[in-house]
This record gives C-alpha cells, structure tokens and sequence, in this order.
C-alpha cells in the first residue's frame, strides 16, 4: 500500500492520464459508500495506486477524507 511517487501524482494533477485511474484532480465526485455516504466533494490527490486506487476527497473546506475508486461517481 505504498503511496504513489510525486512524478505521479504531478502527473495526475496537470490531468495527464495515469494507467488506472479513472477520475481527474478536482473532479467533483459523489461518495457511494462508508461513513461519508452522500457527501460531495472534490478530488484533491492520490493516497495509493495498488491494490486499489484511493482518493483523497474534500468534502468540507480542509476537511478530506479518502475513497476507493470503486466507491465513488462524478458527481451531476
């Protein structure tokens, strides 16, 4: 579970696209599951790439939590 390198993440932030990583910085996203459930937020970097993507998500000004990829949607 080891953090992606900073090539990466500036990557990701500049919105190149990284192998397996289906959503962009700051795209706004809907959280499908867990204990922020509903909440809306922001994409604002890349906790890990393996075993599974996990965001960090803003959902509250300085308030991030994080999120599988599996468990979130771009927000309408």
């Amino acid at each position: 579970m080891a953090a992606p390198s900073a090539e990466i993440i500036n990557a990701w932030r500049a919105r190149q696209p990284v192998d397996g990583v289906n959503f962009a910085h700051e795209d706004l996203v809907t959280l499908l599951a867990g204990e922020h459930a509903g909440n809306v937020g922001s994409l604002v970097s890349i906790g890990q790439l393996q075993p599974e993507v996990v965001f960090m998500v803003e959902i509250d000004t300085n308030f991030t939590v994080s999120a599988r990829q599996t468990d979130i949607e771009l927000a309408d």
